[in-house]
């Protein structure tokens, strides 16, 4: 027991391999430009002549053309290298946003959307693999929590770099809008490039327990595309969980700021503000989660994490039938911090318990086969999400949110309650020789 309490947080922060400090890096890199682009590409578009709808259009063909990638992707990435489904993935993406960043046709930004997709997808379906392969039980929590927290905050960064750099731009150099905006995303990519540099570094590295399980497939004749999969019943719990948060999630995530400014009547600036203190503080969960989980264990910390955030949902939806217009916006902003960090305290928790119950030759395969649903449901959801906004109901969405998290959360908790996860207290204790 000793043994395993004596080893602060932070002496498992320095034991990350050198493999891992290097992606971590990387990391960094790309969610930093991801912010900056998420905010600037749809504006560029606005601004060379495209309306909304066309913007819907796009959004509309990259998530069709990620489901279709996310199993071919994963069937790849399962072959292949880590290192170079990220060089790949990456790299490709950073060239296609080249391309998209000096097109005006409709045509080619479309075509290019689906292709950066598939690119996108490959990093997707590499990253929790890896992160599972390059770090033992007793520290992967942390890794994937730190991996998070890293990620919302430079992601943070980006987007408020994007907020400034066009109109520093402009009044400095003397540029027109959609030039600041071509020079702002070219200085992103050349950034985007050198976060390759780190993922060049990695070396090539095969753990014990992957050599093993690489074995044991090579001795056996399967084929197709989920010849892969030697836990499918789990495979399919995991797929059945995420599918409904993400139909879930669809009927108000991406909408959340039409609900704050139609419903609520918030300022730009007030969202803005909303949603960068969702990420703050997401992050700050996400680096709390490894002392969450050494008193939970992995299972628990999912569950009541998940659970505590849905009065959240509803609060947030509710907010105008319980505040005055003068604290709506405020009341709706706190319940959505609080949902926020909440709910994805979860998520490297459940990456890190989801990587230690497959077999390590299937993760990245049940990662596509996730991300094809996932995407799926994710875009049902957006669109009836709109239709009910659109005619001006706004409380719906939030009730099905709750509902779908609910029966998501609880089906989680029966199936898997008992079980115990590789970074729980009990488990490092038996593993200690």
């Amino acid at each position: 027991m000793e043994a395993v309490t004596e080893v602060g947080y932070f002496d498992r922060l320095r034991q990350f391999s050198r493999n891992a400090r290097l992606y971590l890096l990387h990391v960094i890199g790309m969610d930093l430009i991801h912010g900056a682009w998420e905010v600037l590409f749809n504006l560029y578009l606005l601004a060379v002549g495209f309306d909304v709808k066309f913007v819907g259009i796009r959004i509309a063909v990259l998530g069709i053309a990620g489901s279709l990638a996310s199993i071919p992707a994963g069937r790849l990435a399962d072959r292949i290298d880590r290192k170079w489904g990220f060089i790949i993935g990456d790299g490709g993406g950073a060239a296609c946003a080249l391309i998209l960043i000096m097109s005006t046709d409709a045509n080619t930004i479309l075509a290019f959307s689906a292709v950066s997709a598939c690119f996108s997808a490959l990093h997707h379906v590499t990253e929790s693999p890896f992160m599972a392969e390059n770090s033992e039980p007793e520290e992967r929590i942390h890794l994937f929590s730190v991996e998070q927290g890293l990620a919302t905050l430079a992601a943070m960064a980006g987007a408020l770099i994007a907020g400034f750099l066009p109109q520093y731009l402009i009044n400095s150099e003397g540029l027109t809008l959609v030039e600041a905006y071509r020079w702002a995303v070219h200085i992103g990519i050349a950034w985007w490039f050198l976060s390759l540099i780190p993922a060049i570094m990695l070396k090539r590295y095969v753990s014990e327990e992957v050599a093993k399980a690489r074995e044991e497939v090579a001795q056996e004749e399967r084929s197709g595309w989920f010849s892969a999969l030697r836990s499918p019943e789990t495979v399919y719990r995991f797929v059945v969980i995420g599918t409904l948060l993400s139909l879930g999630g669809g009927f108000v995530i991406r909408l959340a700021n039409v609900f704050f400014h139609y419903d609520l009547h918030a300022h730009e600036h007030q969202i803005g503000m909303v949603f960068a203190a969702g990420s703050f503080f997401l992050a700050i969960g996400a680096f709390a989660v490894p002392l969450v989980v050494e008193r939970l264990g992995e299972v628990a910390t999912i569950v009541w994490t998940r659970f505590a955030a849905i009065p959240f949902i509803l609060l947030i939806g509710f907010a105008p039938e319980l505040a005055t217009p003068e604290t709506v916006v405020s009341l709706a902003g706190l319940a959505w911090v609080l949902r926020t960090s909440l709910f994805n305290m979860s998520g490297p928790a459940f990456e890190a318990f989801s990587m230690g119950q497959l077999h390590p030759t299937e993760r990245a395969t049940y990662i596509g086969i996730s991300r094809l649903f996932g995407s799926a449901m994710a875009a049902v959801g957006g669109y009836l999400g709109a239709v009910l906004m659109s005619g001006g109901d706004f409380r719906t969405p939030f009730v099905v949110m709750a509902v779908l998290y609910a029966i998501s959360t609880a089906l989680f908790m029966q199936w898997f309650r008992g079980t115990s996860g590789l970074s729980d207290p009990r488990s490092l204790r038996e593993s200690i020789p």
